[in-house]
């Protein structure tokens, strides 16, 4: 089974994620959220994409309040997650998503590229980064989706 760039049509859908990794420009692989991240990604028809990711278990912040608690329980949850929403094109072999609102300030207004591949069954996708620095170091991110639903 051999991968190809997707069509737009391809894409749409709930996407669930199977693996994430880092691989350094030293040939060394990590892994930004833990071994068994969770997270979703959504392609609508519309041309709306929406993307969350978390490492798994997570621990609880004190209280029941969702915009307070003690800041260092705080940072440690977001540090452990990233959500970003907005449309999406294809451009050549690469899905471009287009941020409207993301969790990461800094993402707000910018593309982020990605070079997509999906399966010949049209069941895995594979999303990767150009070399980008993620925790002080240059990496390539590497995700690797299976299709829930269309």
């Amino acid at each position: 089974m051999r991968d190809r760039s997707p069509s737009r049509f391809e894409l749409v859908g709930t996407w669930r994620l199977r693996s994430w990794d880092s691989v350094f420009d030293d040939g060394s692989v990590g892994y930004v959220m833990g071994e068994a991240p969770v997270g979703f990604i959504v392609y609508t028809a519309d041309g709306t994409m929406i993307t969350t990711i978390s490492a798994a278990g997570r621990p609880r912040i004190d209280g029941n309040d969702p915009v307070g608690g003690p800041d260092d329980q705080r940072l440690a949850a977001l540090e452990t997650f990233i959500a970003y929403s907005g449309t999406y094109h294809i451009d050549g072999p690469d899905v471009i998503h287009d941020v409207a609102i993301s969790l990461y300030p800094n993402w707000v207004g910018e593309s982020q590229r990605r070079h997509a591949a999906v399966s010949d069954s049209g069941r895995t996708l594979t999303l990767s980064t150009d070399p980008v620095v993620v925790r002080g170091r240059p990496s390539i991110q590497r995700l690797v989706w299976e299709r829930v639903r269309d």
